[in-house]
């Protein structure tokens, strides 16, 4: 483990991948370190891949992945890291764990690509020893 400084010599862009991110719940998950980079990847079927670097290491990944109309927000849960023991709203609509959270946006976020399936947001954090789950909470209700 790193005995040195928790400092973070890096500023959190205000957008992530074209996402608005919010620095402050973003901040708990985030280690200390000197540099910041943001690298944006696609995956298969329309998924886009968010990763937040700190000196290299992917400190926070951010997905967006399209589902099935009619799947849960528990079920997209199950195919990712780092959700597991999540909690659900009492909406159903994010589950959120000390080091992953899972949440269905909007019905308005919608496309014509994808027109049977609803847009899901997924928050992994890797940063060692920083579970949070009611600052993930506050994170995929903000990110979703």
């Amino acid at each position: 483990s790193n005995s040195g400084s928790e400092e973070k010599n890096y500023t959190v862009p205000k957008s992530l991948c074209g996402v608005p991110s919010d620095r402050e719940l973003l901040d708990p998950f985030l280690p200390g370190g000197d540099s910041i980079t943001v690298k944006s990847s696609s995956l298969n079927g329309g998924t886009k891949q968010c990763d937040v670097m700190i000196d290299g290491d992917v400190a926070v990944r951010e997905i967006q992945t399209w589902w099935s109309d009619g799947e849960s927000t528990a079920t997209v849960a199950k195919g990712y890291d780092k959700t597991d023991d999540g909690q659900l709203t009492d909406d159903g609509q994010y589950l959120y764990a000390g080091t992953g959270g899972v949440g269905r946006t909007a019905a308005s976020c919608k496309s014509a690509k994808h027109p049977d399936q609803d847009l899901y947001g997924v928050i992994q954090i890797f940063t060692p020893d920083r579970e949070d789950s009611d600052a993930m909470k506050d994170l995929i209700i903000s990110y979703a």
